[in-house]
């Protein structure tokens, strides 16, 4: 052994690498920095911890809805349960800290992977962080603190694995890889609804596979495809019997497929509706769509008919819904990057190319090389799991730092009616407090569900799925102000109503001084109550 071995290993060890620096940058901007406003951007984290504290203390997991009026005692499926339950425990010891530092790590693991993934595979290190920022940058639009992050990690891993799966040619691929599909549908199906891309994931190679088999003319090779499309198949059906291992059973299918079959939910729910491509998330997508296309120009001779499939999922279900812009950015990235990078590195080489563009593709693809293959012997990572633990030493401490505070996480108090609910939580000291339901709007609900649970419920959330179209319907009626909102007031027997500040139904009863009076106002919200 010579004495510059243990230096370097020790390097390898306490170097942070480009990967490392990424996830440090990625976690405190979600934690603390300036993407901390994003986790709790959207209230219905606020019923995911209640949730979670719930199954705490009974021990059980919820079969019937405990926090609306209207909803009270009728079926609920809480499909979300696991994710819930960790959110839970974290909320009791750290508060909302420890609910954000829950989704800091799992935003700064998933794009920390996703720039591994493109470096193994062959993309180059300046093209994979400018891939990585552009599916980050997608993934922006939907970056809260809820369960379908979990899906975004799980079909990233689920796709680089299929991958190497169906790349192996050196003898029969490790067991592992068979049993790794069933494995973590078992936990997939228990924290989020996204199980269901894995099982297209999983087909779509399946059938590649087939499809090879069916194409080839070596006779090794048939054999090879043909034993790796049996295996498929036989994971795939293994995957689907694992998604049986849920508290619900073929319930929860049968509820899920009623649920995103309605199309009157589907086409009123904004998360659901297609991305209209003037925000900066929409637009990082579109560009990866395009870096999509020139790489499939250069190199369509070289694509594999499973990479075709998943980017024609992958755009189909951009598209489709604004939601899926995070995985569907992933996806593609992943698919184009080692192509895009490939054509680059063919540009030094292209006799028709003007000199100076060879000249740069060199000294780029060169440089790249270099700092790439530096890249992947930093494998310590230290210093990300130091940020991590520190971080929750932090929040242990209530987000103290000795004196300083470094993490305060809270609900903007200019998007959620803070000022109002408090206000509502105070009126009553002193007396007998009210037990009256709150109406508010769906993307309100979760929050009010947070600060008033047990003592006051809502009449309507976010949990769309729950209330079904008829419940949604007859709320947009009420809340536009469309005939027969009068009749809804009445039957919904509403006498508390904390409504946005200027919306149509605020004007409306203010209009009705005789009926109605305004007990509290802000510039976010007002609270009105029956007379």
């Amino acid at each position: 052994m010579t004495k510059s071995q243990p230096n370097s290993l020790a390097l390898r060890f306490l170097l942070p690498s480009v990967r490392d620096i990424i996830f440090i940058f990625l976690f405190w901007s979600v934690l603390a920095g300036p993407l901390s406003n994003r986790p709790l951007a959207d209230s219905d984290i606020g019923w995911h911890i209640r949730t979670g504290e719930r199954i705490l203390e009974t021990r059980a997991i919820p079969r019937t809805d405990p926090f609306s009026s209207t909803m009270q005692g009728q079926p609920w499926f809480a499909w979300e349960w696991l994710y819930d339950l960790a959110l839970g425990i974290l909320h009791r010891a750290c508060g909302l800290n420890g609910v954000v530092w829950l989704c800091a790590l799992l935003v700064a693991t998933i794009f920390a992977l996703l720039l591994s993934q493109l470096l193994k595979r062959g993309t180059g290190l300046l093209l994979a962080v400018v891939l990585m920022l552009l599916a980050e940058a997608a993934s922006t639009i939907h970056l809260y603190a809820r369960p379908h992050i979990v899906s975004w990690l799980f079909s990233l891993l689920w796709f680089v694995v299929l991958d190497r799966w169906e790349g192996w040619e050196h003898g029969q691929p490790p067991r592992w890889m068979r049993w790794f599909f069933p494995a973590s549908m078992l936990l997939w199906v228990n924290l989020h609804g996204g199980w269901l891309l894995g099982i297209a994931l999983l087909a779509i190679y399946t059938f590649a596979a087939f499809v090879e088999n069916w194409r080839t003319q070596d006779a090794f090779a048939t054999i090879r495809t043909a034993h790796r499309a049996r295996a498929m198949a036989l994971t795939w059906a293994a995957s689907a019997v694992a998604t049986l291992g849920n508290p619900f059973g073929w319930r929860l299918h049968a509820h899920i497929y009623r649920y995103l079959s309605d199309r009157y939910l589907m086409n009123r729910i904004d998360e659901f509706k297609s991305p209209d491509f003037h925000g900066w998330a929409q637009r990082s997508f579109a560009v990866i769509l395009v870096l999509v296309l020139i790489a499939f120009a250069g190199s369509y001779r070289k694509l594999r008919l499973s990479h075709l499939l998943v980017t024609l999922l992958a755009a189909y279900a951009g598209f489709y819904s604004s939601r899926n812009l995070p995985v569907s950015s992933m996806l593609l990235a992943l698919v184009a990057g080692p192509m895009l990078w490939e054509n680059f590195v063919a540009l030094a080489g292209k006799p028709g190319a003007w000199p100076w563009v060879r000249h740069g593709a060199a000294r780029i693809s060169e440089f790249s090389d270099r700092m790439g293959a530096q890249e992947m012997q930093l494998r310590g990572h230290l210093w990300p799991v130091v940020s991590v633990f520190l971080a929750f030493a932090i929040c242990l401490q209530g987000g103290w730092l000795g004196s300083r505070q470094l993490i305060h996480a809270q609900f903007d108090s200019k998007k959620m009616p803070v000022e109002a609910v408090t206000f509502l939580q105070k009126e009553f000291q002193g007396k007998r407090p009210s037990t009256e339901p709150v109406f508010s709007i769906d993307g309100w609900g979760g929050y009010l569900i947070y600060c008033m649970y047990p003592e006051r419920k809502v009449v309507v959330d976010d949990r769309h799925d729950l209330y079904g179209s008829g419940r949604i319907r007859q709320y947009l009626i009420l809340t536009q102000a469309e005939p027969g909102w009068q009749n809804v007031l009445k039957e919904w027997q509403i006498r508390t109503a904390l409504l946005p500040t200027g919306s149509t139904l605020a004007n409306l009863l203010r209009e009705l001084p005789q009926d109605w009076r305004i007990a509290y106002e802000d510039k976010v919200a007002v609270v009105f109550e029956r007379r």
